[in-house]
């Protein structure tokens, strides 16, 4: 008897799962954005000072950072991730609502800790199911698409944010954003179902005619030299994307005079639009040379070493005259940036399979304490140098050291694409 015609939902499955993904990305980073646009009038409001702002900005990005170092371990030991996918994005998203009722300063601290908690197990569950729905030639394009989310979302949260701030009160927007949270689990759980079925390389019942293979220990995963390769060149890259979100607008205003108004809102909007289209092209490009033949590992260091040249191009923003000039410039680097951590997040998904998640916390705890202490060391050379050449040499630095771990660390004798 013939097994039925699968249906256009089964035939598609993984780009629905990956459309959940997207939105869920998009919303950890709008609700972690939320803070760091409404901070003015909250600070008003509580009365803080400087130091205050600080710590109360950095207590997300601690505790975020922190958060890899474990819970990458209880994603990959958890069966029913139909079930711990919501549950995670809830926890942030009731972190968000209850900021609508804080009235002092410890409690808002406390739960900017909490969100950091609960948000970082976005991007290890993300990369976990992508290893595991997704044939390796269309990973770097799916990990493009889900972390293209993030940057979408730094294009809607200063309007939308600032918008509900002025026209009613800052804790609106923390209502909307954790509000729209609530209503992800609705479309994931209509999509994620039977993935045992589904998925390519899901985990089987123990009663299966092939059992799955035993998931590697974390000795040999730190034993491994692909392992420190992508640690490696995540902690080279990485601080850039973070200076991108932190330090642009600074840039723009100090280094070049742009008003604090809605043109300043455009060149940012249309710098992260560029990083946005490196993502999905810098993957896409790697799943046409794959499909044409070319090794997955040659195609994804092709498409790096391109995506380092147009990068390093932020060494020539001291040499520009005017500030579209160096938009245009910013536009090119953040479009390399975008195209290689497409195929960064594909690398940590064949460092060790069946342990995706894990492996996926621990790069990213060393990619964000990293990025944390870069950032911090940002605003002590531009005051110590009066301007951001010293900054762009020390990107193009760390740029050049994470395209060399790139060609040490990532060989065909130690990446197994699946």
């Amino acid at each position: 008897m013939s097994s039925p015609t699968p249906t256009f939902f089964d035939r598609h499955w993984r780009w629905f799962v990956l459309g959940t993904m997207f939105l869920a990305t998009f919303l950890n980073y709008l609700d972690r954005q939320t803070l760091s646009v409404a901070v003015e009038p909250i600070c008003k409001e509580f009365g803080l000072d400087n130091a205050d702002r600080g710590r109360l900005l950095a207590a997300f990005i601690y505790s975020y950072a922190l958060s890899h170092l474990f819970v990458g371990f209880i994603i990959d030991r958890t069966r029913n991730i139909r079930r711990l996918f919501p549950v995670i994005v809830m926890g942030w998203a009731v972190c968000n609502l209850l900021v609508c009722i804080v009235h002092n300063y410890s409690t808002l601290l406390w739960l900017r800790v909490f969100v950091g908690i609960f948000e970082s197990a976005n991007f290890p569950l993300c990369l976990m199911l992508v290893a595991r729905i997704f044939p390796a030639r269309e990973r770097a394009f799916a990990s493009g698409v889900f972390y293209s989310g993030a940057v979408i979302a730094t294009l809607v949260a200063p309007k939308f944010v600032i918008y509900l701030s002025t026209t009613f009160n800052w804790r609106w927007g923390f209502f909307a954003t954790g509000a729209l949270a609530l209503c992800w689990a609705v479309p994931w759980l209509l999509v994620f179902r039977q993935p045992e079925r589904r998925a390519l390389n899901w985990p089987r019942e123990a009663s299966a005619p092939e059992p799955a293979p035993a998931r590697p220990a974390l000795a040999d995963i730190l034993r491994r030299p692909v392992f420190w390769g992508v640690v490696l060149v995540g902690m080279g890259i990485i601080p850039g994307l973070y200076f991108m979100t932190q330090w642009l607008p600074s840039y723009l205003t100090e280094a070049w005079h742009v008003k604090y108004n809605q043109m300043l809102g455009n060149r940012l909007v249309l710098v992260s639009f560029c990083q946005d289209l490196g993502m999905w092209l810098g993957g896409a490009v790697v799943w046409g040379m794959a499909n044409r033949g070319v090794a997955i590992l040659t195609a994804r260091k092709s498409v790096i070493a391109v995506a380092y040249l147009m990068m390093m191009g932020i060494l020539v923003l001291p040499r520009v005259t005017s500030v579209d000039a160096a938009v245009v410039l910013l536009c090119v680097y953040i479009f390399g940036l975008g195209a290689w951590l497409a195929n960064q997040q594909a690398f940590k998904q064949e460092v060790a399979r069946g342990r995706e998640a894990t492996v996926g916390g621990l790069v990213g705890f060393a990619e964000t304490i990293v990025a944390a202490f870069v950032v911090q060391k940002v605003g002590a050379l531009v005051q110590e140098t009066g301007g951001f050449n010293a900054v762009f040499l020390l990107f193009g630095g760390l740029f050049t050291f994470a395209l060399l771990m790139v060609f040490v660390f990532l060989r065909p004798c130690w990446v197994e694409i699946k």
